[in-house]
């Protein structure tokens, strides 16, 4: 399994638990959370869509100039992040190696900050060119075979990120029955804090005998099914959609629509990055908008856990 290496001074802040392969990029210097910030909080970005060529933009946007933006925002903030989650569609379209490279170099300030960076799998990303820009992160022996998957333990809640690429440059995501069985069995045996699962792609039901493409998960209903059994688990993060949103039907988790760190399906929505911070009994999200006129920017947004904990 890769190594999670984090800078020592933020071992008792955050333990990473090694049940999957995890990219991870980190420092030498200290990223801890400070006594004065009680409650930990994470940096959470989607679709990238990073390219060979940094000037390579798409609807608009430089993408690797969006990047940078975020990067500059999240070693901006008051005080630094138990770390960096990038959810997936990492690369532009077809995870070429040298878009790896260029992704590389895009987080080098992240890392010589101390900061630990996880990415996802999206349906741009392909996990031999993403291993080979990223050797350490390539497992020796996965728990679940083929797929890229890791348990994030910090004091408040615990964050499973599950991949959810199916083949590369095709929309439509899947989890598969064996990284299920793992999801479930990782949730069961960490029971005692609230949980957020991550990934990719977003749920999608469609009317039975349907013809439309599913452009989502293909086994959406197990999963959602597997998270409501668990009442700790408190929300399903995702991204794939490039649209910022927040919801929740009784009875599930709140479902976490990230918004596109490149750029945006409708022009009405925003880009940019979400800083979710973790306490004991709400979640509470804000919108970092590269737009700053965006009417969501830093509108905080707190998330109750209304589901009750299991026992541990």
């Amino acid at each position: 399994m890769p190594l999670h290496v984090l800078p020592q001074s933020r071992r008792r802040f955050l333990h990473t638990t090694l049940v999957g392969g995890t990219a991870l990029l980190a420092g030498q210097a200290s990223g801890a959370a400070e006594p004065s910030s009680p409650r930990p909080w994470w940096a959470l970005l989607s679709d990238t869509h990073i390219a060979a060529d940094p000037a390579t933009s798409a609807r608009g946007v430089t993408m690797f100039d969006n990047l940078n933006r975020v990067v500059d925002q999240v070693l901006a903030e008051a005080t630094p992040p138990e770390g960096v989650i990038i959810n997936g569609d990492c690369a532009y379209l077809k995870g070429l190696p040298a878009d790896y490279a260029t992704l590389s170099k895009a987080l080098q300030r992240l890392s010589d900050a101390g900061l630990a960076v996880h990415m996802n799998m999206g349906n741009h990303d392909d996990r031999g060119p993403f291993y080979n820009a990223f050797k350490s992160q390539q497992p020796e022996h996965p728990l679940v075979e083929g797929k890229h998957v890791s348990v994030l333990e910090s004091p408040t809640a615990n964050l499973f990120l599950v991949d959810s690429l199916k083949e590369v440059n095709v929309v439509t995501g899947e989890l598969g029955e064996p990284q299920l069985a793992w999801l479930i069995e990782a949730l069961d045996a960490h029971s005692d804090k609230p949980a957020i699962v991550i990934g990719h792609h977003n749920l999608q039901f469609l009317p039975e005998g349907s013809q439309q493409r599913v452009s989502g998960l293909v086994d959406s209903r197990a999963l959602l099914d597997a998270l409501q059994a668990r009442p700790h688990v408190q929300a399903y993060v995702f991204g794939h959609t490039h649209n910022w949103n927040v919801r929740r039907s009784e009875g599930q988790p709140y479902l976490i629509n990230l918004p596109p760190t490149a750029y945006v399906f409708n022009e009405s929505r925003p880009s940019g990055w979400v800083r979710a911070e973790l306490g004991e009994d709400e979640l509470t999200l804000e919108l970092r908008a590269l737009d700053a006129t965006h009417a969501e920017h830093n509108k905080p947004q707190k998330l109750q856990y209304t589901l009750a904990s299991s026992p541990g």
